[in-house]
């Protein structure tokens, strides 16, 4: 067996897609899946102490009108999504099928034939910012080809409605409960939580070796 392990890392300026390479070209007929790590960037903990700071018009109190101030909940940490979902361009479309329930409206009723498609490959995330997965080698894929370009990788997310949408990269920032940044109203703000962005997926399988090029 040969392993094959796909690095796909994020920023601001990729955006939540990545292009990676291979150095030669490799044969694989049957591409079996046995894991996956997803590393998260969250609100640095001197941010999360300027909030817990501000408490009760502490020091520096309306500089900054992200900091929660006057809250006295203070950080209330951060918003990690129940899963992502990852395209690979190498793997066949039918093989992959998910299905997801109907996105819902502001006030959490679904709206019909709103099922959101994707043939991407689902993966759950842990409590914190770091996910490792391993045993997964019971899922293979059929490729039957050589592959000697670039793989583009695509992270998506849902949304609170329930709808795909790329997952953040970059600079993580200090939202309200729904993800939203909210403005000060009346010296009191609700951002208390913070963001999180994708920093590195790397996604793990094995292939029975073939021959050389």
């Amino acid at each position: 067996m040969v392993l094959l392990a796909i690095v796909a890392r994020f920023n601001e300026k990729t955006k939540n897609k990545c292009k990676v390479k291979i150095s030669g070209g490799i044969n694989i007929q049957k591409l079996k899946w046995v894991g996956y790590a997803i590393s998260c960037d969250g609100v640095d903990k001197q941010v999360q102490e300027l909030v817990d700071d501000a408490v009760a018009g502490g020091e520096g109190n309306g500089d900054v009108a992200t900091l929660g101030q006057n809250n006295p909940l203070g950080f209330q940490g951060h918003l990690i999504p129940n899963q992502v979902v990852v395209n690979l361009d190498i793997l066949n479309t039918n093989q992959i099928h998910i299905a997801n329930p109907a996105q819902t409206d502001a006030n959490g009723k679904h709206i019909e034939n709103t099922n959101p498609y994707s043939n991407g490959l689902p993966l759950a995330l842990s409590d914190s910012l770091n996910t490792i997965q391993m045993g997964m080698g019971d899922i293979t894929f059929d490729i039957a080809k050589t592959i000697h370009n670039e793989i583009e990788v695509e992270v998506l997310k849902y949304d609170n409605n329930g709808k795909l949408v790329p997952m953040l990269t970059g600079t993580p920032y200090l939202s309200e409960i729904d993800g939203d940044v909210g403005v000060i109203a009346g010296g009191k703000t609700d951002n208390i939580y913070g963001s999180v962005s994708v920093q590195s997926i790397i996604l793990y399988f094995q292939y029975d070796f073939s021959k050389y090029f």
